[in-house]
């Protein structure tokens, strides 16, 4: 009997020894656990940082932008704009008519003209009526423009000597040449010198010394010479005068530029 209740404290003492070290050995393990993860995770981190260094490498972009700019900085050059302008100053002197440009011309004409001055007797010459046109064709031809047009003009003129009268009327239809250059720096001035070159369709008819009443007609080829200006109101509208030899020795009227 002892000796069974002997074998029973001991298998008592080693169960409580068998409990109080498995107690023992779990706290040992945790803090192992613990350590080890605590110290994986600083050890991550700072790896992690770094990477995000290298991207400031990356932003090598505004040495791109640097590179686009510096192209930007040749654009002083449109000071280069400034050589069209000299040419324009060149050609100032016959800005008012260039190539390309067209001018039309109402005119009335004051003097006799065709020869009936050197008649004897009470002559009446009425103000002789035209319309012009011309067109600049050619520059570069020294330092003027040449202009080639064409002009439609009518005048008449009655002679009387007691009681004979006579009337003459004349249709002009020709052609012109002007060469334009500007004397001066007036930019709303057109200066020109021109030939015309036409054809003359007159008719001719009196009442006769006798009552008998005349009339006739024909067609001659005229020309003349001509000195011009214009002188610009506006853009578009201006005045000019002629002097000269083909309808009349003196015309004046409105010109309109286009």
């Amino acid at each position: 009997m002892k000796a069974f209740t002997l074998c029973l404290a001991v298998s008592c003492l080693a169960s409580t020894a068998l409990a109080q070290t498995k107690p023992a050995a779990k706290p040992a393990a945790k803090p192992a656990a613990t350590r080890t993860t605590t110290a994986a995770k600083p050890a991550a981190k700072p790896a992690a940082k770094p990477v995000a260094t290298t991207k400031p490498a990356t932003t090598a972009r505004p040495t791109a932008t640097e590179t686009a700019a510096a192209p930007v900085a040749p654009k002083p050059a449109p000071a280069t704009k400034s050589a069209p302008a000299a040419k324009t100053s060149m050609a100032a002197s016959t800005s008012t008519f260039g190539k390309g440009t067209t001018v039309a011309n109402l005119g009335v004409g004051l003097g006799l003209g065709y020869g009936y001055g050197l008649l004897g007797g009470t002559g009446k010459s009425m103000p002789a009526l035209s319309l012009s046109v011309e067109h600049g064709m050619y520059d570069g031809l020294g330092p003027g423009v040449i202009g080639v047009g064409g002009l439609v003009g009518y005048k008449s003129y009655t002679w009387r000597s007691g009681d004979y009268n006579a009337s003459w009327r004349n249709i002009y239809v020709g052609v012109r040449g002007t060469y334009h250059y500007n004397f001066t720096d007036n930019e709303k001035l057109d200066t020109y010198a021109g030939l015309a070159l036409g054809a003359r369709i007159e008719s001719y008819s009196d009442n006769g010394y006798y009552g008998d009443n005349n009339s006739w007609g024909g067609t001659y080829v005229t020309s003349g010479l001509f000195l011009g200006a214009r002188y610009y109101v506006t853009d578009k509208i201006g005045g000019f005068a002629e002097v000269g030899y083909d309808m009349s020795l003196l015309k004046l009227g409105v010109s309109a530029r286009f």
